[in-house]
């Protein structure tokens, strides 16, 4: 189930999308439809993470993403990788 309605969040092309506790993917995975958009899924847990790395390379196999870059990494949201505004939407969901 997709929570979040990416259709109403007019991303421009090559938008930097982090979803963050992305457990197996099921929006990392979305974020990646968008063109040229770099999704980066964030989640303390290994073993979601598998999973949703599993599901991206199925979703690129079947031609379903955007062309952008992918990738994930296990991460707790206070202490993040990255700097201030690094990302353009950040979704938290569920």
């Amino acid at each position: 189930m997709i929570t979040v309605d990416f259709s109403r969040l007019k991303l421009e092309p090559g938008s930097r999308i982090l979803d963050m506790g992305c457990g197996s993917g099921r929006h990392t995975a979305e974020a990646a439809r968008n063109k040229n958009a770099l999704a980066v899924g964030a989640d303390l847990c290994f073993t979601d993470l598998r999973e949703a790395q599993k599901r991206l390379e199925y979703h690129a196999a079947l031609g379903e993403t955007g062309g952008g870059p992918w990738a994930f990494l296990t991460a707790d949201v206070t202490r993040l990788p990255y700097r201030d505004d690094s990302f353009d939407l950040v979704i938290c969901s569920e």
